[in-house]
Protein backbone atom coordinates (compact mmCIF):
# COMPACT_ATOMS: atom_id res chain seq x y z
CA UNK A 1 0.00 0.00 0.00
CA UNK A 2 1.41 3.07 -0.86
CA UNK A 3 1.47 6.35 1.02
CA UNK A 4 -1.64 7.84 -0.48
CA UNK A 5 -3.47 5.03 -0.11
CA UNK A 6 -2.32 5.04 3.65
CA UNK A 7 -3.78 8.38 3.86
CA UNK A 8 -7.04 8.25 2.41
CA UNK A 9 -7.80 4.58 4.61
CA UNK A 10 -7.09 6.95 7.56
CA UNK A 11 -9.60 9.83 6.67
CA UNK A 12 -12.11 6.97 5.97
CA UNK A 13 -11.59 5.53 9.25
CA UNK A 14 -11.34 9.04 11.11
CA UNK A 15 -14.56 10.11 9.57
CA UNK A 16 -16.37 6.54 10.41
CA UNK A 17 -14.73 7.00 13.96
CA UNK A 18 -16.04 10.55 14.04
CA UNK A 19 -19.80 9.49 12.55
CA UNK A 20 -19.77 6.78 15.12
CA UNK A 21 -18.87 9.10 18.38
CA UNK A 22 -21.57 11.65 17.26
CA UNK A 23 -24.37 8.90 17.08
CA UNK A 24 -23.38 7.57 20.37
CA UNK A 25 -23.62 10.92 22.43
CA UNK A 26 -26.57 11.92 20.29
CA UNK A 27 -29.06 9.19 20.24
CA UNK A 28 -29.93 7.31 23.26
CA UNK A 29 -28.80 3.32 23.37
CA UNK A 30 -31.63 1.51 21.41
CA UNK A 31 -33.40 -1.79 21.39
CA UNK A 32 -32.58 -4.38 19.37
CA UNK A 33 -35.30 -6.57 19.18
CA UNK A 34 -36.98 -5.77 15.99
CA UNK A 35 -39.72 -7.17 13.48
CA UNK A 36 -37.41 -8.31 11.01
CA UNK A 37 -34.14 -10.54 12.89
CA UNK A 38 -32.41 -12.21 9.81
CA UNK A 39 -29.46 -11.70 11.33
CA UNK A 40 -28.05 -13.34 14.48
CA UNK A 41 -27.60 -12.06 18.05
CA UNK A 42 -24.12 -11.81 19.77
CA UNK A 43 -22.95 -15.42 20.85
CA UNK A 44 -21.65 -13.75 24.54
CA UNK A 45 -25.05 -13.45 26.23
CA UNK A 46 -27.23 -16.80 25.74
CA UNK A 47 -29.06 -17.77 28.67
CA UNK A 48 -28.97 -21.37 29.33
CA UNK A 49 -32.27 -23.29 29.30
CA UNK A 50 -35.53 -21.23 31.41
CA UNK A 51 -36.22 -22.56 34.65
CA UNK A 52 -39.56 -24.47 34.75
CA UNK A 53 -40.43 -23.85 38.25
CA UNK A 54 -42.30 -21.23 38.59
CA UNK A 55 -45.78 -21.85 39.77
CA UNK A 56 -48.41 -20.19 37.61
CA UNK A 57 -49.66 -16.66 39.78
CA UNK A 58 -53.03 -15.16 39.45
CA UNK A 59 -52.36 -12.70 37.31
CA UNK A 60 -53.85 -12.99 33.78
CA UNK A 61 -52.90 -9.36 32.26
CA UNK A 62 -51.05 -10.21 28.62
CA UNK A 63 -47.68 -10.43 29.26
CA UNK A 64 -45.59 -8.45 26.62
CA UNK A 65 -43.40 -11.44 25.81
CA UNK A 66 -46.17 -13.87 24.40
CA UNK A 67 -47.78 -11.08 22.71
CA UNK A 68 -44.04 -10.24 21.04
CA UNK A 69 -43.86 -13.96 19.67
CA UNK A 70 -47.70 -14.06 18.62
CA UNK A 71 -45.96 -11.12 16.46
CA UNK A 72 -43.08 -12.69 15.28
CA UNK A 73 -44.95 -16.07 14.05
CA UNK A 74 -47.24 -13.49 12.70
CA UNK A 75 -44.34 -12.09 10.22
CA UNK A 76 -42.52 -14.61 9.55
CA UNK A 77 -44.75 -17.68 9.12
CA UNK A 78 -48.66 -15.57 8.37
CA UNK A 79 -51.40 -14.77 11.02
CA UNK A 80 -52.96 -16.89 13.25
CA UNK A 81 -56.00 -18.75 12.16
CA UNK A 82 -57.77 -17.03 14.45
CA UNK A 83 -56.42 -14.58 17.89
CA UNK A 84 -58.42 -13.98 21.02
CA UNK A 85 -56.83 -11.65 23.20
CA UNK A 86 -58.77 -12.28 26.47
CA UNK A 87 -58.02 -16.09 25.83
CA UNK A 88 -55.13 -16.95 23.80
CA UNK A 89 -52.29 -15.64 26.03
CA UNK A 90 -54.42 -14.75 29.72
CA UNK A 91 -56.99 -16.58 30.74
CA UNK A 92 -59.16 -15.82 34.35
CA UNK A 93 -57.90 -18.01 36.98
CA UNK A 94 -59.81 -20.26 38.00
CA UNK A 95 -59.07 -22.00 34.23
CA UNK A 96 -56.13 -24.12 36.16
CA UNK A 97 -54.13 -24.15 38.72
CA UNK A 98 -51.07 -24.90 36.47
CA UNK A 99 -51.82 -23.09 33.53
CA UNK A 100 -49.78 -20.74 32.47
CA UNK A 101 -52.39 -18.61 30.72
CA UNK A 102 -53.51 -17.68 34.46
CA UNK A 103 -50.56 -15.33 34.92
CA UNK A 104 -50.77 -14.56 31.20
CA UNK A 105 -47.78 -16.01 30.29
CA UNK A 106 -48.35 -18.40 27.69
CA UNK A 107 -49.26 -17.85 24.20
CA UNK A 108 -51.68 -20.24 22.18
CA UNK A 109 -50.44 -19.34 18.01
CA UNK A 110 -53.31 -21.14 16.09
CA UNK A 111 -52.17 -23.15 13.18
CA UNK A 112 -53.27 -26.51 12.17
CA UNK A 113 -50.96 -29.02 12.74
CA UNK A 114 -51.48 -30.06 9.05
CA UNK A 115 -50.08 -26.60 7.69
CA UNK A 116 -46.80 -26.84 6.77
CA UNK A 117 -45.87 -23.90 8.39
CA UNK A 118 -46.90 -25.18 11.98
CA UNK A 119 -43.66 -27.66 11.41
CA UNK A 120 -41.86 -24.83 10.45
CA UNK A 121 -42.89 -22.66 13.70
CA UNK A 122 -41.49 -25.40 16.16
CA UNK A 123 -38.23 -26.01 13.95
CA UNK A 124 -37.30 -22.03 13.88
CA UNK A 125 -38.26 -21.59 17.53
CA UNK A 126 -35.89 -24.98 18.47
CA UNK A 127 -33.46 -24.54 16.02
CA UNK A 128 -29.76 -24.17 16.56
CA UNK A 129 -27.91 -21.11 15.91
CA UNK A 130 -24.93 -20.17 13.90
CA UNK A 131 -22.71 -20.75 17.11
CA UNK A 132 -24.18 -24.66 17.40
CA UNK A 133 -26.10 -23.50 20.57
CA UNK A 134 -29.20 -25.37 20.26
CA UNK A 135 -33.06 -23.94 20.92
CA UNK A 136 -31.13 -20.48 21.14
CA UNK A 137 -34.59 -18.89 20.44
CA UNK A 138 -36.42 -20.58 22.84
CA UNK A 139 -33.82 -19.61 25.46
CA UNK A 140 -33.77 -15.91 24.28
CA UNK A 141 -37.16 -15.82 24.31
CA UNK A 142 -37.48 -17.53 27.84
CA UNK A 143 -39.97 -20.50 26.34
CA UNK A 144 -39.98 -23.41 28.77
CA UNK A 145 -42.83 -25.41 27.08
CA UNK A 146 -43.99 -26.03 23.53
CA UNK A 147 -46.90 -28.35 23.41
CA UNK A 148 -49.00 -29.60 20.28
CA UNK A 149 -50.33 -32.78 18.49
CA UNK A 150 -50.33 -35.08 22.09
CA UNK A 151 -46.79 -34.09 22.33
CA UNK A 152 -44.56 -31.82 24.91
CA UNK A 153 -41.12 -30.07 24.59
CA UNK A 154 -39.69 -28.60 27.49
CA UNK A 155 -36.71 -26.54 29.12
CA UNK A 156 -35.52 -28.76 31.89
CA UNK A 157 -35.63 -31.92 29.34
CA UNK A 158 -34.55 -30.32 26.48
CA UNK A 159 -32.78 -32.45 24.95
CA UNK A 160 -34.54 -35.61 24.74
CA UNK A 161 -36.85 -33.46 22.37
CA UNK A 162 -40.85 -33.96 21.80
CA UNK A 163 -41.95 -37.13 23.69
CA UNK A 164 -45.98 -37.69 24.47
CA UNK A 165 -47.98 -35.99 26.63
CA UNK A 166 -51.54 -37.61 27.38
CA UNK A 167 -52.41 -35.12 30.16
CA UNK A 168 -51.69 -32.00 27.56
CA UNK A 169 -54.52 -32.74 25.35
CA UNK A 170 -54.43 -32.78 21.57
CA UNK A 171 -53.46 -29.31 20.04
CA UNK A 172 -54.01 -30.23 16.72
CA UNK A 173 -55.70 -26.56 16.03
CA UNK A 174 -52.75 -24.63 17.73
CA UNK A 175 -49.28 -24.46 19.46
CA UNK A 176 -49.20 -23.80 22.88
CA UNK A 177 -46.14 -21.41 24.36
CA UNK A 178 -45.30 -21.39 27.81
CA UNK A 179 -42.72 -18.50 29.24
CA UNK A 180 -40.79 -17.82 32.08
CA UNK A 181 -41.11 -14.61 34.04
CA UNK A 182 -38.48 -13.20 32.72
CA UNK A 183 -39.09 -14.17 29.12
CA UNK A 184 -42.93 -13.29 29.83
CA UNK A 185 -42.34 -9.57 30.87
CA UNK A 186 -39.68 -9.20 28.29
CA UNK A 187 -36.52 -9.48 30.24
CA UNK A 188 -34.55 -12.41 28.48
CA UNK A 189 -31.90 -11.05 26.15
CA UNK A 190 -34.37 -11.65 22.84
CA UNK A 191 -35.57 -8.15 24.25
CA UNK A 192 -32.29 -6.71 25.99
CA UNK A 193 -29.90 -6.88 24.09
CA UNK A 194 -28.85 -3.53 23.40
CA UNK A 195 -27.71 -1.50 19.74
CA UNK A 196 -24.18 0.09 19.52
CA UNK A 197 -25.11 3.58 18.14
CA UNK A 198 -22.48 6.05 16.20
CA UNK A 199 -23.37 9.24 14.17
CA UNK A 200 -22.03 12.20 12.00
CA UNK A 201 -22.60 14.55 9.79
CA UNK A 202 -22.96 14.08 6.18
CA UNK A 203 -24.56 15.97 3.64
CA UNK A 204 -27.81 17.74 4.91
CA UNK A 205 -28.01 15.90 7.57
CA UNK A 206 -27.21 13.33 10.45
CA UNK A 207 -26.29 9.40 9.69
CA UNK A 208 -27.16 7.10 12.47
CA UNK A 209 -25.86 3.90 12.08
CA UNK A 210 -26.89 0.77 14.70
CA UNK A 211 -25.06 -1.78 14.85
CA UNK A 212 -23.80 -5.01 17.27
CA UNK A 213 -20.50 -5.98 18.27
CA UNK A 214 -19.30 -9.78 18.23
CA UNK A 215 -16.46 -11.01 19.65
CA UNK A 216 -14.23 -12.71 17.07
CA UNK A 217 -10.68 -14.60 17.29
CA UNK A 218 -9.46 -11.80 15.03
CA UNK A 219 -11.07 -8.72 17.26
CA UNK A 220 -14.73 -7.28 17.40
CA UNK A 221 -16.88 -7.81 14.61
CA UNK A 222 -19.48 -5.02 13.78
CA UNK A 223 -22.61 -6.10 12.01
CA UNK A 224 -24.60 -3.23 10.82
CA UNK A 225 -28.38 -3.61 11.64
CA UNK A 226 -29.99 -0.03 10.78
CA UNK A 227 -28.67 2.92 9.05
CA UNK A 228 -30.94 6.14 9.36
CA UNK A 229 -30.78 10.14 8.64
CA UNK A 230 -28.80 11.59 5.93
CA UNK A 231 -29.48 9.36 3.27
CA UNK A 232 -32.55 7.90 4.04
CA UNK A 233 -33.99 5.30 6.75
CA UNK A 234 -32.76 1.79 6.21
CA UNK A 235 -34.33 0.13 9.31
CA UNK A 236 -34.37 -3.62 8.32
CA UNK A 237 -31.74 -5.94 6.64
CA UNK A 238 -33.86 -6.15 3.82
CA UNK A 239 -33.98 -2.45 3.27
CA UNK A 240 -29.94 -2.09 3.77
CA UNK A 241 -29.99 -4.45 1.17
CA UNK A 242 -31.27 -2.42 -1.86
CA UNK A 243 -29.87 0.57 0.01
CA UNK A 244 -27.25 2.40 -1.73
CA UNK A 245 -24.57 1.84 1.78
CA UNK A 246 -21.56 0.02 1.66
CA UNK A 247 -20.09 -1.94 4.60
CA UNK A 248 -16.44 -2.10 4.37
CA UNK A 249 -15.13 -5.50 5.58
CA UNK A 250 -11.33 -6.70 5.46
CA UNK A 251 -12.12 -7.74 1.57
CA UNK A 252 -13.07 -4.28 0.83
CA UNK A 253 -16.91 -2.80 0.43
CA UNK A 254 -19.79 -4.83 0.53
CA UNK A 255 -23.47 -4.39 0.04
CA UNK A 256 -24.88 -5.48 3.52
CA UNK A 257 -27.36 -7.97 2.16
CA UNK A 258 -30.11 -10.17 4.10
CA UNK A 259 -29.43 -13.40 5.77
CA UNK A 260 -25.89 -12.86 3.55
CA UNK A 261 -22.31 -14.46 4.51
CA UNK A 262 -20.68 -13.20 7.26
CA UNK A 263 -18.28 -10.65 4.80
CA UNK A 264 -21.09 -9.01 3.47
CA UNK A 265 -22.73 -8.88 7.17
CA UNK A 266 -19.49 -7.51 8.91
CA UNK A 267 -17.61 -4.37 8.89
CA UNK A 268 -16.01 -1.99 10.42
CA UNK A 269 -16.80 1.39 8.53
CA UNK A 270 -20.12 2.39 6.61
CA UNK A 271 -19.94 4.50 3.63
CA UNK A 272 -21.96 6.66 1.36
CA UNK A 273 -20.52 9.05 -0.91
CA UNK A 274 -18.80 11.70 1.04
CA UNK A 275 -19.91 10.17 4.58
CA UNK A 276 -17.99 7.83 6.27
CA UNK A 277 -18.87 6.27 9.62
CA UNK A 278 -16.74 4.35 11.90
CA UNK A 279 -17.80 1.25 13.87
CA UNK A 280 -16.05 1.36 17.08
Amino acid sequence: MDKEQVMMSGVRVSAIAGLLGFLACAVPVARAEVYELGWPYPPNNLEPHGARNQSPLCDPTNKPGPNRLRELLGFWFGAPNQFNPNWHIGRPCNVSATSYHREGRALDFYVNSTEPRAQAIVDWVLATDEYGNPHSKARRLGIVEIIWKNVIWTSDRAYEGFRPCSSCGPHYDHIHFSFTREGANAQTSWFTTNDHVSSAACGTGTATVKYWTYPSGYGPLRHVRQITGSGGNYTTQAALAGSPWRVYTSLGPAVVAANAPVSALYGSRAYLGACTVTLF
